[in-house]
C-alpha cells in the first residue's frame, strides 16, 4: 500500500516536464483516438500553462509518478455555482481504497478552497464508478453519445 505518497499540485511553469505523462493518463483515461490528440492536447496545454485546468501528481516514496489528476474550475450555468470537474484521473498501479479516499479527500479541499459547491466527473469506467461510491458521491445525470455521420435508421 503506498497511502504515504505525497500528492503535489503541478505548477503552470512545470507543466511542461510533467507533459508526456500528462498525455499518457489522458489518453488512457479519457480513450482519446490517434485523430483527436492535437486539438485535444493543443487545448489542454493551454489551459494548463494558464491554469485554467489544473494538474496534481502523486509521487510514491521513491519519487516515482504514481498517479495524476487533472481538473478543471467550471461555472453550472443553470445553478450558477463554481464546480470542480475531473476531467482525467489516471493511476499507474491499482489504488486502495483508503488510498483512493486520501487523494480524494484532497481534491475536495482544493475544490472548497477555490469556492466550488461541487466536484463533478464522468467515467465509462466501472472501478472509478466503485471509487464513486467509496467517497460519498451520488449521480446527477448520465450522458449519451450518438455520432454523426453514419446511417440513422430512426
Amino acid at each position: 500500500m503506498l497511502i504515504n505518497n505525497s500528492i503535489y499540485r503541478v505548477l503552470p511553469v512545470q507543466i511542461i516536464q510533467f507533459w508526456d505523462a500528462i498525455k499518457y493518463a489522458c489518453i488512457q483515461a479519457d480513450e482519446l483516438k490517434a485523430e483527436q490528440y492535437l486539438k485535444y492536447f493543443n487545448e489542454l496545454l493551454q489551459a494548463l500553462l494558464s491554469d485554467t485546468a489544473q494538474c496534481f501528481i502523486v509521487l510514491n516514496n521513491d519519487r516515482v509518478l504514481h498517479a495524476i489528476a487533472v481538473t478543471r474550475i467550471t461555472i453550472n450555468k443553470v445553478q450558477l455555482q463554481k464546480e470542480l470537474d475531473i476531467q482525467c484521473l489516471y493511476s499507474m498501479s491499482a489504488m486502495s481504497d483508503s488510498e483512493l479516499r486520501k487523494y480524494f479527500k484532497f481534491i475536495a479541499n482544493f475544490a472548497t478552497q477555490e469556492e466550488c459547491k461541487v466536484i463533478t466527473f464522468s467515467s465509462r469506467n466501472s472501478r472509478i464508478w466503485q471509487v464513486a461510491n467509496t467517497v460519498g458521491c451520488t449521480e446527477r445525470h448520465r450522458t449519451f453519445i450518438f455520432e454523426l455521420g453514419g446511417n440513422y435508421n430512426g
